[in-house]
């Protein structure tokens, strides 16, 4: 399991960027001390450094000696989360790979963290749900279940065998928001049932020719499935607590 080391002095955000990159799959460590994240980044082999530009007390150098020996002679990535209203400190800017600003942005998270730790990276943050679905083609529907979403595709539960390329129609709800959408979807793989996979079988698909209302719905859809996933989740005195909300823009943007 690849490796996040976080250092931060902001406990709430420090928690709350804990429980969402867990979610994602990875192993986080995080800290508000700079000579706990030297220890650690001198101890143990990380994949992804993400420290906040805050992490200095005010007055004191951006940069200890010993932190920046580590920094500059790393093998990981590093992405800086900087904060307009702290001090331009340029020499961190230097040492980084990515500049995120806060409020961060979690799907310009999910792409960045995709790019550094994933051979295939996804464009797209894909949410596990379960949805009843109607899927049909060749002029015959059969019930199914949609177990991922994304705005640019889904995973199917179905026994079909549809071959790569075929085109379907999927008729599903936007469970909350009391609507429901019918996609065009292309096939673009197919999962076989197995010891492997826990004998799931079923299909991907890609979407085409979604209008931009479409569009629009599906994003405001994952957007709400991601925050409540989160807010039983993250921890009290977290980002999502009254208060500390907006270090955490939970909001699609269209450059995600």
């Amino acid at each position: 399991m690849k490796l996040i080391v976080i250092g931060d002095r902001r406990e709430h955000l420090l928690n709350t960027l804990e429980v969402i990159l867990k979610h994602w799959g990875y192993r986080v460590l995080v800290s508000s001390s700079p000579e706990r994240v030297e220890a650690i980044l001198k101890g143990m082999k990380a994949d992804l450094l993400i420290m906040g530009s805050d992490l200095f007390p005010d007055g004191t150098p951006p940069l200890k000696n010993g932190l920046r020996k580590v920094i500059s002679t790393r093998d990981f990535p590093l992405i800086l989360l900087f904060n307009r209203e702290h001090p331009d400190f340029e020499d961190l800017k230097d040492l980084a790979d990515n500049i995120l600003p806060v409020p961060i942005n979690v799907f310009s998270l999910f792409q960045l963290i995709q790019g550094h730790l994933e051979k295939v990276p996804r464009r797209n943050m894909r949410l596990a749900v379960q949805l009843p679905a109607i899927i049909s083609t060749d002029g015959e529907s059969r019930f199914s279940e949609v177990l991922s979403l994304s705005v640019q595709g889904m995973f199917l539960k179905n026994s079909s065998r549809l071959r790569k390329g075929t085109q379907v129609q999927v008729l599903f709800p936007l469970l909350g928001m009391k609507k429901e959408m019918e996609v065009a979807g292309r096939v673009c793989y197919q999962i076989a049932p197995g010891v492997e996979n826990n004998f799931l079988e079923g299909i991907g698909l890609e979407f085409f020719n979604l209008t931009k209302e479409d569009t629009r719905l599906l994003e405001i859809f994952i957007e709400k499935c991601f925050r409540g996933e989160m807010e039983e989740e993250v921890p009290p005195k977290s980002c999502l607590s009254p208060g500390d909300e907006s270090l955490i823009d939970f909001k699609l943007k269209k450059s995600a």
